[in-house]
């Protein structure tokens, strides 16, 4: 059965966001912690709910839907089950170093390519590995690396950023370690075909010609030759991803107007990735939005650019109040987000940089807001979201 609604807020419960499919009962026996009642969609459902006591009939699948369901297509993958075994602050300092040798490379990527050169792909294979030992281990430290915006070129910051998001969405949905990097390598080569742009297309602020949106759609072409000419044999999952990174589920994307699972999973993966880093980046033609803002347009584009699945794996990974983000709490003392509890999103793990009257705490705490209270009892809730630079604090600095 599809279940389509709960007696109480979906953020209260540690479910996929609007919607799921029952598959066992362990899973009707987690929904009776959180929940009296359901509802039921039947349409969605797979059977058709009896009440007379006949057969329940097949239901009717949405047209254009692939007949194979995720888990089924998921499952060929051998999918495994990861557990948090650091904590951000923990990690922080690992994660960094990682993301400190992936930037080093793709600066010696970008001097080979502009030297006319191939790309060694074993040194990017090299650096890759460190970056997702540490996602698997606790992916929040690499997702407050991936929303920091560096003043590195957008290309530059954007092809690292989309390696860590493709490959914190495959470590929700359970891909193996060994996938998980070539989902890393994948991200990360995307894009590196714009290199050949010019920059002046790139750099436009006017709205592109036609003549220049087509050749900015090259650069598709021009990542795939690049990583068909590297000095290794590239995984064919690595190229198919470049190549359909910018499909859509629906068949409305680019460069063969694939649609369904007709794209392959890592470059539905990418196009979620991609996007989303896009929105919330600094472009010379767009101003970013908030993480807010773009989970919710990306919520709303769900079955039609990108696959519904994919969509609730990604905001169940980074949560509402993403790892890095900046919050005034109602005690009105200021934080920064460390972790998200599943059960209670709205309520996450904060640590505690600035009390009540904006003054520095002389050493910083970490509460969780699940349990945090203040002096008269009351819950301790986030009062709003803050930008980067409020009260003088800036996330990057922080990071470091």
């Amino acid at each position: 059965m599809y279940v389509s609604g709960l007696d109480r807020p979906w953020l209260d419960t540690p479910f996929s966001l609007q919607g799921f499919m029952i598959q066992n009962e362990a899973q009707i026996k987690k929904i009776s912690l959180f929940c009296d009642y359901v509802f039921i969609d039947e349409k969605r459902s797979i059977t058709q709910i009896s009440i007379d006591g006949s057969a329940p009939q097949p239901s009717k699948r949405t047209p254009g839907v692939a007949a194979t369901p995720f888990k089924t297509e998921l499952a060929s993958h051998h999918p495994i089950s990861y557990s948090e075994q650091t904590t951000v602050t923990s990690e922080i300092h690992t994660a960094h170093s990682a993301y400190q040798s992936i930037r080093a490379e793709f600066d010696n990527m970008a001097s080979r390519i502009g030297r006319g050169k191939t790309l060694n792909i074993a040194h990017l294979s090299d650096v890759i590995t460190p970056l997702v030992d540490s996602i698997t281990r606790n992916p929040g430290a690499s997702i407050w690396l991936a929303r920091l915006k560096s003043q590195d070129s957008y290309t530059y910051s954007h092809c690292i950023a989309v390696a860590i998001w493709c490959t914190v969405i495959g470590r929700q949905i359970g891909l193996p370690k060994k996938e998980l990097a070539l989902l890393s390598t994948g991200g990360m080569l995307l894009d590196i075909g714009k290199l050949k742009i010019p920059a002046a297309i790139l750099n436009k602020h006017q709205q592109l010609s036609e003549r220049e949106f087509e050749l900015v759609k090259k650069h598709v072409d021009l990542s795939l030759k690049m990583a068909r000419e590297s000095s290794r044999t590239m995984p064919k999952s690595v190229l198919d991803m470049i190549a359909a990174h910018h499909e859509r589920f629906n068949g409305s994307g680019y460069p063969q107007a694939l649609q369904g699972t007709q794209i392959p999973l890592y470059a539905r993966i990418a196009a979620i990735a991609d996007c989303y880093d896009a929105m919330t980046s600094q472009r010379v033609y767009a101003q970013p939005i908030t993480h807010a803002a773009a989970i919710k347009k990306m919520y709303e584009w769900r079955g039609f650019d990108f696959q519904p699945e994919l969509i609730e794996a990604f905001i169940q990974a980074v949560g509402i109040y993403p790892t890095g983000t900046l919050v005034e709490l109602t005690s009105g003392e200021v934080g920064i987000v460390v972790k998200e509890n599943p059960g209670k999103r709205l309520r996450p793990q904060v640590l505690v940089i600035l009390d009540s009257s904006k003054h520095q705490y002389q050493q910083f705490t970490e509460i969780n807001l699940a349990e945090r209270q203040d002096p008269e009892n009351k819950a301790v809730e986030i009062l709003k979201t803050l930008e980067p630079g409020a009260y003088g604090l800036d996330p990057e600095a922080l990071y470091i």
